[in-house]
């Protein structure tokens, strides 16, 4: 097998035949040589943005629990297996406290029932009721499940971590302009001490439109980076949440990777710990997260 583009060893020649739209782009990391011309530093950008978004979830009332759908690209299964387990992650139900102390998912897929249980120190993984012990494969949900959780609970997952901020240059796509903002996540996705990711923020909205991402917690992805884009929200009490996804991996290949949606979002049940623990859950965590039901807002 030949090393294609640097990065992931195990990417083949035969990717290039099937026609990739060739290397990926660096990841975007320079700041700019002075102030921009608006004057804001990144740290008010971004609390701005968290303004925007409702503030921190962890001043929400209890738990949040979410339904979810989606699909995979083909390409990405075959030359990310562990990552996007696809026998098993097609829907899921997520049960979580905010501020990333506990982070539970129950996914079900053609091959049964994959159960995750993520605190901020330790990883639990169940396959059809039977705890999984492969360093490669907790390895892999486990940087999975902190970007979910980037991902559905951005920016406040942010906070969460104690992220630092620099601004970049701003960009535009599709006639938008985005600030951008580098943020520094110390621990880092899954087992890595330490990862980057770019927000994207509607300069006119302030919204967050998109983050993009290290993957530096699992051998197979170090050096790659992906981006995911929120295409609708919705607002959740006083929260604008994202409910419409799609993740592309931007580097050292570009092709498209999951696209998927919440079907369901509630809070607030009161289930304990040991109702979202071990290999499914149980009593008011059982029932699957409130229907969503329109409106739903772009992201833009």
């Amino acid at each position: 097998m030949r090393r294609v583009c640097g990065g992931w060893k195990w990417v083949g020649w035969w990717l290039v035949v099937l026609g990739l739209q060739g290397c990926g782009t660096p990841f975007p990391s320079r700041p700019p040589a002075g102030a921009l011309a608006d004057g804001l530093t990144a740290e008010t950008l971004f609390q701005r943005c968290l303004a925007v978004h409702g503030g921190d979830l962890r001043d929400a009332a209890g738990d949040l629990n979410l339904s979810i759908a989606g699909t995979w690209d083909t390409l990405i299964q075959k030359i990310q297996p562990l990552i996007s387990d696809a026998a098993f992650r097609v829907t899921s139900q997520e049960r979580t406290r905010a501020g990333g102390a506990l982070y539970t998912v129950r996914y079900e897929g053609p091959a049964g029932i994959k159960k995750v249980v993520r605190t901020a120190d330790a990883i639990e993984v169940y396959y059809n009721g039977v705890r999984e012990n492969d360093l490669a494969r907790l390895q892999a949900t486990a940087l999975t499940a902190d970007a979910y959780q980037l991902f559905h609970f951005s920016p406040s997952f942010l906070v969460w971590r104690g992220a630092t901020f620099v601004r970049l240059a701003d960009t535009s796509e599709a006639g938008v302009t985005y600030h951008r903002l580098l943020a520094t996540v110390r621990p880092g996705f899954g087992f890595s001490p330490e990862d980057q990711v770019v927000l994207w923020i509607d300069s006119t909205t302030l919204r967050l439109f998109r983050v993009h991402m290290t993957l530096e917690g699992f051998a197979s992805t170090r050096g790659a980076h992906v981006d995911t884009t929120f295409l609708e929200y919705r607002k959740v009490g006083r929260y604008l949440m994202p409910v419409s996804f799609n993740e592309r991996v931007r580097g050292p290949l570009r092709i498209n990777a999951h696209r998927w949606q919440l079907t369901g979002i509630d809070v607030g049940r009161g289930w304990t710990d040991a109702e979202v623990s071990g290999p499914d859950f149980t009593g008011r965590a059982a029932p699957p997260a409130s229907p969503l039901v329109p409106p739903v807002e772009t992201a833009r």
